[in-house]
């Protein structure tokens, strides 16, 4: 989903449902808007917690059906 600030809050271009969290990822140069929120924030990306993080869905579903 993809809005604006207008100076005085966000407008969106689509309307939201009730209690719909949305985050706002603030755009400080003229970087492409089509960019992908994951292309936006490489640049906080830690490569040394790459390698983690490709299993990090699989590890966290086996422990959770371990629980139940």
């Amino acid at each position: 989903m993809m809005g604006y600030y207008d100076g005085t809050a966000v407008q969106v271009k689509e309307p939201l449902q009730m209690n719909q969290k949305v985050i706002v990822i603030p755009i400080e140069d003229g970087m492409d808007l089509g960019e992908s929120a994951a292309g936006g924030l490489h640049k906080y990306a830690n490569p040394s917690l790459i390698e983690q993080e490709k299993d990090a869905w699989r590890k966290a579903a086996i422990k959770k059906n371990a629980r139940e």
